[in-house]
């Protein structure tokens, strides 16, 4: 009970989450609201004067998320006085989406031309080359101690983000950029349920109702995002079938909601994600078309709520952004026939 590690222990994770009653993540987000609207209201009109409107797209926003999801995952990780065990799979967690976010991005940089070795032949190539693979050193600091838990931990980091990086600008395959954006939120809440005070998410274990239902939230909005862009509409299922399929599948998924709910477990989360990406695929494979624009509206809303949720006030100004520039193509009440 007295034992120091305990005492220490309990101590920064209160620190970590002022209050239980009070969640940081959505006070730093109302506190953010002012600059929310104004982004949400006025950042259309604005693009548009400038003409930056037609830059404001689906690929940009997605790789510039996938960018601060790794930053995010960098920065913001490394409480190890809080960790629960001495052995935690979160290093490993965190390592594949540096190496996923790495890819994603060497694939998307490939046409950016990389100093080259010249040998004496050009001393200027050999001193940009040097400048570079210096200013490269520099950035893998902060990468290395993002994980310090055990020794082998920046060597772990380290690695996925080189060898990430150079797999996505060697190899010649493209990577599809929203199910890598979705998979990245989706595997970056994850990790923040795993052990919530390490991302200065909760204390311990105990998160509030506020802390599940919207990481909850955020599971659903990627799910349904996610079920829009790998299956297409066909039309197949009977409609006495598909009535009861799809009660089936309610039921299902809100029983696996509420379990999550009462248990805070990892596993349960990722169980209630499957289920409900299997209500959403079943309804969309019934349909016979999906409303245009759709899929786009609910990857914004995404990232407008992984922003809240990670703290990141320029991921959820871009999703505003984005949603903003694409309100005129999709009405409100399209998504229903998801649920």
């Amino acid at each position: 009970m007295f034992d120091e590690s305990l005492v220490v222990t309990s101590a920064v994770s209160a620190f970590n989450n002022a209050a239980v009653a009070g969640p940081a993540f959505l006070w730093n987000a109302v506190l953010a609201s002012p600059l929310f609207i104004a982004v949400y209201v006025f950042g259309r009109k604005f693009l548009d004067g400038v003409g930056l409107g037609p830059y404001v797209t689906g690929a940009r926003i997605t790789f510039w998320t996938v960018i601060f999801t790794a930053l995010w995952c960098v920065f913001m990780g490394g409480n190890y006085e809080v960790l629960r065990d001495g052995v935690s799979l979160l290093p490993f967690v965190t390592a594949a989406i540096l190496f996923v976010t790495s890819i994603f991005i060497g694939i998307n940089t490939r046409p950016v031309k990389l100093p080259i070795w010249y040998g004496r032949a050009n001393a200027s190539n050999r001193r940009r080359w040097w400048i570079n693979i210096l200013f490269f050193a520099i950035a893998m600091v902060p990468v290395g101690l993002s994980d310090t838990l055990n020794w082998w931990g920046p060597i772990l980091q380290i690695g996925a983000v080189v060898s990430g990086l150079v797999i996505g600008r060697r190899s010649g395959r493209q990577m599809r950029g929203t199910a890598c954006t979705l998979g990245v939120m989706l595997a970056a809440t994850i990790g923040i349920l795993m052990q919530p005070e390490l991302w200065r998410f909760g204390q311990l274990g105990n998160l509030t109702p506020v802390h599940l239902i919207w990481v909850m939230l955020v599971g659903i909005l990627a799910t349904a995002a996610f079920a829009l862009d790998i299956v297409n509409p066909r039309g197949r299922i009977h409609k006495s079938a598909y009535i009861k399929i799809k009660w089936l599948m309610r039921v299902v998924s809100l029983l696996s909601v509420i379990l999550f709910v009462l248990t805070e477990a990892v596993p349960i989360f990722i169980g209630a994600v499957l289920m409900i990406f299997v209500l959403f695929a079943v309804s969309i494979w019934h349909a016979e078309s999906v409303p245009d624009g759709l899929e786009n509206r609910l990857i914004a809303l995404t990232i407008i709520a992984f922003g809240v949720l990670t703290g990141l006030v320029v991921v959820t100004s871009m999703g505003l952004l984005w949603y903003a520039v694409l309100r005129d193509k999709a009405s409100r009440g399209d998504a229903k026939f998801l649920l």
